[in-house]
Order: C-alpha cells, then sequence, then structure tokens
C-alpha cells in the first residue's frame, strides 16, 4: 500500500451556497444542493493516484464501475455520509459512522485532501483528520489565507486587479449601491447601446446576472426578484460585448501551489447568452492570436493570487470582442468545470503528447417514455467507442433522476475536431433512439 493518499471532497454545494449573505429560501437551498449533488461525481476524476471519493449517497455502480475501467485504475473506496443537510462536508462530519469508514479508508497515510473549493468545514475536516494522528495538507489556501479565496471569487477584485495586473482588462461599467442608482446606471449605458448586462458580486452557473435588452426593461426588475444573488449591492452594470464569433468564451484554469504558478490550461466555453453549456480544452481551441495573451494573463493572474496567499486551482473567464480585445469577465477561486476534462488529457499523457478534451455538461433526455437509465440507455453509446480505443466517458449520470433529466459526456483525442465529434455523435445517437428532448 502507498505511504500517501488523497482524500477527494466534492464539496460543491458547500461552496457554491458559501456566498448568500443571508440563508436563501428553502427551494433556492434545494436547488444548489441537488445540482451539487450531481456534479459531485465528476471529482472521480480529478486524480487516479491512491484515493478515498467522499461522495453523496447514490453513486451508480454500473457507471462507477465503467469509468474506473476506463481510467485502467482500480475502484477506490467510497464514503457517503447520511444527507442530513445536503452539505457534504457537514453531514461527514455529523455522521460518526462514515468518519469511522473514512479513518479506516485512509489509516495512517498522509493525507492530501482535494477539495472544489475552500470553505470553512474543509478546515474542520482538516483538523478532524489531524486528530486522528495523520499528517494532513490541503491543496486549497491555508485556513489564514482562506480570505483569498472569497476575495478572488467576489468580482470587485476583477476591479482592483485590472489597476495592477498586466494584461487584466475588465469591460468598462457602473459600480451601484442602491436601487436608484442601478435604475439610473441601466438607463445611461442603454443609451449608448441595445443591451446591457447586470451582475452581482457573485454567481453560479448564470444566476447572479441578467442581461437586459433595451426595449425590455420593465421585465429586468421582475427577474431581480428571481434571481438569488441580486438582492444584495453592490452590483456592476456593463455594456454587453458581442464575441468575436471564432473565440467563443475562452478560459484559463491556473493551479497555484507554494512555489507559485505550476500549471495553465487554455480552453474556450460555449455560452447561450449567459449559461454555461459546453467546454473545449486545449491550446488549439483558442485563436492563435488570442491564446498568447490567454497564457500570460492565466501566469500573471496566478502570480498575483500566490502573493495574496491562495494555493489551488482557480480560473478566469473572459470574452474577445470584435475587436479581439480580451477581457476577463470574473474570476472562480476554485476547480471549474474544466477540472474533469484537464485531468482527463492529463491521464492520457496531457497537451504535450497532442491531447484536447470536449465536454458538453447539459444533455437533455426524455423522461416521457418512463425512467431512463445509465445502464440500459447510455451505456450502450460509450460501450461501442470504447470498443473502438476513444476515450468517452459519460458524467454527471445522477443528472437522469432530475425532472428535467440531463447527463454530460467527455472526449479525450488528437485534434479539436474529432474531440466535438465523438461528442456530437454521442447526442446524434442518443436523438436516433428518441432519447434527446
Amino acid at each position: 500500500m502507498s505511504d500517501s493518499v488523497e482524500l477527494i471532497v466534492p464539496n460543491v454545494s458547500e461552496f457554491n451556497l458559501r456566498n448568500f449573505s443571508a440563508r436563501p429560501r428553502k427551494e433556492v437551498e434545494r436547488s444548489f444542493v441537488g445540482n451539487g449533488d450531481m456534479l459531485s461525481d465528476q471529482a472521480v476524476f480529478w486524480s487516479v493516484a491512491p484515493r478515498v471519493l467522499v461522495l453523496p449517497g447514490g453513486v451508480d455502480a454500473d457507471w462507477f464501475a465503467d469509468v474506473h475501467r476506463v481510467l485502467g485504475v482500480e475502484r477506490p473506496p467510497v464514503v457517503s455520509p447520511v444527507p442530513r443537510t445536503g452539505r457534504l462536508i457537514a453531514d461527514l462530519l455529523a455522521d460518526d459512522s462514515a468518519l469511522a469508514r473514512l479513518r479506516a479508508a485512509l489509516g495512517d497515510r498522509r493525507t492530501r485532501i482535494l477539495c472544489f473549493g475552500a470553505t470553512p468545514g474543509v478546515y474542520q475536516l482538516l483538523a478532524a483528520v489531524e486528530a486522528w494522528g495523520v499528517d494532513v495538507e490541503l491543496d486549497g489556501p491555508a485556513k489564514q489565507d482562506y480570505w483569498s479565496s472569497l476575495y478572488l471569487d467576489n468580482k470587485l477584485s476583477c476591479l482592483d486587479l485590472a489597476g495592477r495586473v498586466a494584461g487584466f482588462r475588465v469591460p468598462g461599467g457602473i459600480t451601484v449601491t442602491t436601487p436608484e442608482e442601478l435604475e439610473g446606471a441601466l438607463g445611461a449605458v442603454l443609451a449608448h447601446g441595445d443591451r446591457a448586462i447586470v451582475k452581482s458580486m457573485h454567481g453560479i452557473s448564470g444566476d447572479g446576472s441578467i442581461v437586459v435588452h433595451r426595449d425590455e426593461v420593465d421585465a429586468f426588475w421582475g427577474n431581480v426578484y428571481h434571481d438569488h444573488f441580486l438582492h444584495t449591492f453592490p452590483v456592476f452594470v456593463q455594456p454587453y460585448i458581442g464575441h468575436a464569433e471564432d473565440a467563443g468564451c475562452p478560459a484559463v484554469d491556473v493551479r497555484v501551489a507554494d512555489d507559485g504558478v505550476e500549471t495553465v490550461v487554455l480552453s474556450t466555453m460555449t455560452v447561450d447568452v449567459k449559461r454555461y453549456l459546453s467546454v473545449s480544452v486545449g491550446a488549439r481551441f483558442v485563436p492563435p492570436d488570442v491564446a498568447d495573451r490567454l497564457c500570460a494573463l492565466g501566469n500573471a493572474v496566478g502570480t498575483a493570487a500566490h502573493a495574496l496567499g491562495f494555493r489551488g486551482w482557480l480560473c478566469a473567464d473572459c470574452i474577445v470582442d470584435r475587436d479581439r480585445e480580451l477581457y476577463v469577465t470574473e474570476i472562480n477561486a476554485r476547480r471549474s468545470g474544466a477540472m474533469h476534462p484537464i485531468a482527463l488529457v492529463a491521464h492520457r499523457g496531457g497537451e504535450s503528447r497532442g491531447l484536447v478534451a470536449h465536454s458538453h455538461d447539459s444533455i437533455p433526455v426524455r423522461p416521457e417514455d418512463g425512467p431512463i437509465s445509465y445502464a440500459a440507455h447510455i451505456r450502450p453509446f460509450f460501450e461501442e467507442l470504447w470498443s473502438q480505443g476513444v476515450t468517452a466517458v459519460p458524467t454527471a449520470v445522477r443528472g437522469l433522476s432530475r425532472s428535467t433529466p440531463i447527463f454530460a459526456a467527455t472526449a479525450v483525442t488528437e485534434d479539436p475536431e474529432s474531440a466535438r465529434a465523438v461528442i456530437a455523435d454521442i447526442e446524434a445517437r442518443a436523438r436516433a433512439e428518441q432519447l434527446l428532448r
């Protein structure tokens, strides 16, 4: 047995809920917990080192076996606490039986905690494992530097960094602190363009921002009520920037280690107005005139974050306008939605071997003809690919049980066109089987 082990804890719900200024309404909280549970299984791909997984209950056993066969590694122990609150670490720390199983799985091996992002519960878990006499380190900021995660994840940090980091530009706009200011700023921005975007300090998967058309301002005020993050100030009002057609929404994921920036990975995202749909990982997905600037930006942001005490993964989301200017829209001080394709590329040999990945994280399926299961309906699309030696994996299969079912898929290939084609083929086969909505 190895003398070290990775403890993988996808605390997605806890991280996403940490940024509410007050406890959200019950239905809102349930929605975030459900989404966090669905995405938690993607943590299976973060590492193939000796590891122990903490996951919400309900892991699909067939899927779990299949993906580890594709990864070429043994299935690791999984500890699932009783879901008292829906917050994974809080439930683990409150479950003596789950803690006992975790202690037995870790043994006395040196433990490295890999989490989605820093939350107070991560430090409580670290202290609990240390109390067992285990040597523990965190792939994230130390407890005294937790503030850096909060700060960088706040959109206000982008305004600060734009003033002191080379190549860091943000769209011009107006920052407001009252509803009266918001109404005035919105009018001022829309006087010079047909669309504006209103953003809160925090946001998740499109929540926290609203695109406002000049002729739909009245509807905007009703939409604010339904956006949980826009209930507090300050708020930003910016012109809506049209994207360059060939650039998508570029992003750069950066891993910050004790010695500085360790890894920089370029990608592009597909966004439907403001909602994330898919990500393509690898510099070859990024236009050449953007890639060098994006790489330099990643190194500069990572260096600035390192100076603040931040450690672990972060991501800077960007846009390229029609004049080819590169702007930062936000920093996510956590593992991004690109993390599992990034890890899969690394498992297969990395970009140095010419590998890239494409991941579609929201493939909708039809529930009309009865429940859809992974084994009966989704696995067959992948089995044929596996028989051909194609690295393609289904993810987020918990989403099949949602009221509006979805699943996700990631492919690793030697060129961008093939990666997209694999995912398109999976969608085409599902459509032919009348599984897609």
